[in-house]
């Protein structure tokens, strides 16, 4: 994958986490986030993580979210993989994105791919990530 341009970074804060069971493929979690976005992308984010993680330190997830941009939506959604980092219980996390919008001024996006970079701190609760158009 290479990367294109940087089309926003973002700071998001775990809001909730819904441990839903746990199995021999390890814990499925539901992980909804909060924050803000910026750069050729700006505005508030939501997000949601449906991660499984599994005994060996991975983790798997479905992502989606919402951005309002100056009160219009992209709908953000994809695939996330995870591992974790020392100091522990902060993962590296890598997402591969899809956008949808509705806004003219935003349209750029529906044909964009984006790739996504950044940590998440758990016991902190704070996200930090950069998302780049993909090349």
């Amino acid at each position: 994958m290479e990367k294109g341009e940087l089309l926003f970074e973002g700071k998001e804060n775990t809001t909730s986490v819904n441990i839903r069971e746990f199995g021999p493929q390890g814990a499925r979690l539901d992980v909804t986030l909060a924050g803000k976005v910026s750069g050729k992308v700006s505005g508030i984010r939501m997000t949601t993580h449906n991660a499984l993680m599994k005994p060996d330190g991975t983790v798997e997830a479905d992502v989606r979210g919402i951005i309002f941009s100056n009160g219009e939506p992209i709908m953000v959604w994809g695939k996330a993989t995870a591992k974790g980092v020392d100091p522990a219980p902060i993962l590296r996390i890598e997402e591969n994105l899809t956008f949808q919008t509705p806004s003219q001024r935003l349209s750029f996006l529906n044909n964009t791919k984006g790739w996504s970079e950044g940590l998440d701190n758990f016991a902190t609760g704070e996200f930090t990530y950069k998302v780049y158009a993909v090349k």
